[in-house]
């Protein structure tokens, strides 16, 4: 049994001798701030030759729905296009949108018939990673004078199943 002992002794006297190999800093170290989640300012997709893509515009809150929607309509900026993003939307024209019970509803002043499927992805993935009133992804209705009856679209980034 006393020889035993010692040798339990020897093993803890090491393993405190040893630590746990990490060095010591001298006090906290600062690397940046803190993680906050969904990071600031305007998130808009748009297309590029690899195809649909989130940019984020930089400021210091994320604007509102209807902000984010006009903000994609304006199109990519200097620095977005620079870095080959682009737009298949309409040059012209106005999507309005509302919400209510978990689902945004697009109102667009031309026919949906007109749009390619990149640029449905555009509006839908945008208003689907827009402020919205819940906390779950809303459901994204486009209604136009063609399709005067919503019709509900998914963002493919964001599907599910």
């Amino acid at each position: 049994m006393t020889i035993r002992r010692p040798a339990v002794a020897a093993a803890a006297l090491l393993l405190t001798a040893c630590g746990c190999s990490i060095p010591d800093t001298g006090g906290a170290v600062r690397t940046g701030g803190p993680a906050t989640g969904i990071k600031p300012g305007t998130r808009l997709y748009f297309l590029s030759p690899q195809g649909i893509r989130l940019t984020i515009r930089p400021g210091t809150e994320r604007e509102s729905l209807q902000q984010t929607l006009d903000a994609l309509m304006a199109g990519p900026d200097q620095t977005e296009r620079h870095t080959g993003l682009y737009s298949d939307l309409p040059g012209s024209g106005r999507v309005t949108a509302s919400s209510a019970g978990g689902t945004v509803t697009l109102r667009l002043s031309w026919q949906t018939a007109s749009l390619s499927p990149s640029a449905i992805q555009q509006l839908v993935c945008t208003a689907e990673d827009a402020p919205a009133p819940t906390a779950t992804v809303p459901r994204i209705a486009l209604v136009s004078s063609d399709a005067p009856a919503p019709v509900f679209q998914q963002c493919d980034l964001h599907r599910t199943g």
